[in-house]
């Protein structure tokens, strides 16, 4: 964790430390800022997907057969990948057409505001970020969905379990278009919230996005969650935190 020596008590986690840093700043009258993200940081988005497909394999069963009879056998969710044809291969769904059905079906639904309630929190996560904003920081949510499908059912699923948000001490960023590439995206909001503050935590789970905001606020402490990502994706830069989750041991 890059602040100086007076900031964060000594013998605490990485976790509980970055709390201490927001609790000191805030004794001294200092404005802090944490960014979160959501889809594999604050979210496990799997129970979305799972959700979507057994919707589609009921309401599309003809079209869907290999689908529907996936379901008839589906026990685990770690059968759900960062990639949805991984996930159909995986499933036994192989046909071309059901396959280029099925994620088109996927793809109406998945980026929607009204199917992002399935998702389930990663653990310890409404916890903890409770804890960080009841020390005083603004909590940020930074994320990669746009506003045009997707902020109405993000403020939704935030409150469903129990999140700050809409309320001070938050903010919600998310893009204007969805075909906005998200490092592009972050990498240009990160400009706009270096003038709000100090960013004293960073949480993320794609290494390029962790990569770049860290060389944007390299006094925070940035944490990588150790969830799904693109494939393909850059190493991670040294002195970024691996996370399973946000549990304080």
């Amino acid at each position: 964790m890059k602040t100086s020596k007076k900031e964060g008590r000594p013998g605490l986690s990485r976790l509980e430390s970055a709390i201490s840093v927001v609790e000191e700043r805030t004794a001294r009258g200092k404005s802090t800022l944490a960014i979160f993200d959501l889809d594999g940081t604050l979210f496990d988005n799997r129970t979305r997907t799972i959700f979507i497909l057994r919707e589609i394999s009921e309401k599309f069963c003809a079209k869907a057969p290999g689908l529907s009879k996936a379901f008839e056998a589906f026990q685990d969710l770690a059968a759900v990948d960062y990639s949805l044809d991984i996930t159909l291969d995986r499933l036994g769904v192989k046909h071309p057409a059901e396959v280029a059905f099925i994620k088109q079906e996927w793809a109406k639904r998945f980026f929607s505001d009204e199917y992002q309630r399935y998702d389930m929190p990663i653990l310890g996560a409404k916890a903890y970020v409770e804890r960080v904003h009841k020390a005083g920081a603004t909590v940020i949510y930074l994320t990669g969905r746009d506003v045009g499908r997707m902020l109405v059912g993000t403020t939704e699923v935030l409150r469903l379990y129990g999140f700050p948000v809409g309320v001070a001490g938050t903010m919600t960023i998310v893009k204007k278009e969805f075909e906005q590439d998200d490092e592009i995206f972050k990498k240009e909001v990160s400009e706009y919230i270096d003038r709000l503050g100090e960013v004293v935590a960073i949480f993320e789970n794609e290494p390029a996005n962790s990569n770049i905001l860290q060389a944007r606020f390299p006094k925070a402490a940035s944490f990588f969650v150790q969830t799904q990502h693109r494939p393909g994706a850059p190493a991670l830069a040294p002195g970024i935190h691996k996370l399973k989750d946000f549990r304080i041991k």
